[in-house]
């Protein structure tokens, strides 16, 4: 690349730099200040922030990691859970966990460009395009983790989230739009669920508990069913007692 060209050219010997003035030696720190200008604004226009991290890392006082960050009135914390803008070409908006907060600076400019390593996770709509049938037992606020990290501009993220457990989710009283779940991870490559068998199943169909569905307890055995599954309706709900068919 040019920009290692004058990096080399800058590395002379001591003779050599005995017999340079000292008009050229600042020529050539002013060229290396020019060229990573170049392509530090030309990655951002093509939004290749691995190659743009590694360009600024290489000149001093333009890369900077931080723990908080604000960035256009939000404030932005190293391992909280965000709601990311996913543009218009998606109804849904992303989800991650900020493992990173760094900013580049522009040479000529001085401006900052903010970024954010995040860890994504997949929703509903993502993954039961590869398992249809998991729809049954997958919530609408259900996160899956996955392994998967990009690199974002920091002014995308919209607003931080909450994530909790299964076990902790159901036992919340109140439920807002920002809060989700998390039990599974999802193997992005292979496209399948990760740990699904170490997880509970319940009625009579065998499916991993789904908070966003009626169930009715069994004083029997006391095992849970899906209202549906046993053929009863909401409104049938009473405080009679109730036998699955195994206990009848």
């Amino acid at each position: 690349m040019k920009y290692s060209h004058w990096i080399k050219k800058a590395r002379k010997t001591k003779d050599r730099l005995k017999k340079e003035s000292p008009e050229s030696s600042t020529i050539t720190k002013k060229q290396i200040s020019k060229d990573s200008s170049i392509s530090i604004r030309e990655l951002y226009k093509t939004q290749k922030w691995e190659n743009l991290i590694k360009i600024a890392k290489q000149s001093k006082g333009l890369f900077e990691e931080y723990d908080c960050i604000k960035v256009q009135k939000k404030v932005i914390k190293l391992g909280e859970s965000v709601l990311i803008n996913s543009g218009d070409a998606h109804d849904e908006d992303y989800i991650g966990t900020i493992k990173q907060i760094i900013s580049i600076k522009e040479p000529t400019t001085l401006k900052l460009i903010c970024l954010c390593r995040v860890q994504w996770y997949m929703r509903k709509s993502e993954v039961i395009k590869s398992h249809p049938k998991s729809n049954e037992w997958v919530s609408e606020q259900e996160l899956f983790k996955t392994k998967h990290e990009d690199y974002i501009l920091a002014q995308t993220v919209i607003h931080s989230c909450q994530i909790f457990s299964c076990k902790e989710y159901v036992d919340l009283d109140e439920i807002e739009s920002t809060v989700y779940f998390n039990r599974l991870s999802w193997d992005m490559e292979k496209k399948q669920f990760q740990g699904l068998e170490t997880i509970q199943k319940f009625c009579s169909c065998q499916q991993p508990v789904n908070p966003d569905r009626k169930y009715v307890q069994c004083d029997s055995c006391h095992q849970w069913y899906h209202l549906e599954c046993v053929g009863l309706q909401e409104g049938e709900l009473n405080d009679s007692e109730f036998f699955c068919k195994l206990c009848l």
